[in-house]
């Protein structure tokens, strides 16, 4: 495929529809946060030893890269290794309610935002004996990799809140094409 080529099959992406599905997934993701908010104790949600991690520490990390997001997007440039790691949210369910609700408004905000695909810088740690690498991004490829990456955590806290003995829906942190696989 020629430069050409690919630059016309990138331009074809550029759908309106992208960005309101993209934040929506973003949404999806900050409500299954929510609703283990909703159920857990805080006991449980700071519990460690059924993982490496606690339940508030999947949350806490969840919120950050979040957070990052956010606060990159004003200047275009966004750092994933500048992570608060506030252990307010980690350990409090209060605090975690509290930070999600905040996160779940500037998503929203996003619907009705002008943005279009904006090309941002994205910066990143890859390797612990490496200086972080830095390159360039989209806002809508920043929104499907935080989708991403959630699903990822919230698998992670799927299994916890079970080995708690929680009730939680059979799609909970799975990817919507595990979901729609299984449905077929």
């Amino acid at each position: 495929m020629t430069h050409t080529e690919i630059e016309q099959r990138v331009a074809g992406f550029e759908e309106p529809n992208s960005k309101l599905l993209l934040v929506g997934g973003c949404m999806n993701c900050i409500e299954q946060c929510d609703q283990i908010l909703s159920i857990v104790s805080q006991e449980n949600y700071c519990d460690e030893s059924k993982g490496s991690s606690s339940m508030g520490a999947h949350i806490r990390h969840i919120l950050d890269r979040f957070h990052c997001f956010f606060a990159g997007l004003g200047d275009a440039s966004i750092d994933y290794d500048a992570r608060k790691r506030d252990r307010e949210i980690e350990q409090n369910l209060e605090a975690a309610t509290f930070a999600l609700a905040s996160v779940a408004r500037k998503i929203e905000q996003m619907r009705t935002s002008v943005t279009s695909i904006e090309l941002i810088s994205v910066r990143e740690s890859v390797l612990p004996s490496s200086p972080a690498v830095e390159i360039p991004s989209t806002v809508e490829r920043e929104l499907m990799g935080l989708i991403t990456h959630s699903i990822h955590h919230l698998a992670i806290i799927a299994l916890q809140a079970k080995s708690f003995g929680y009730q939680i829906d059979s799609d909970f942190g799975k990817a919507p094409s595990t979901i729609v696989y299984e449905r077929a």
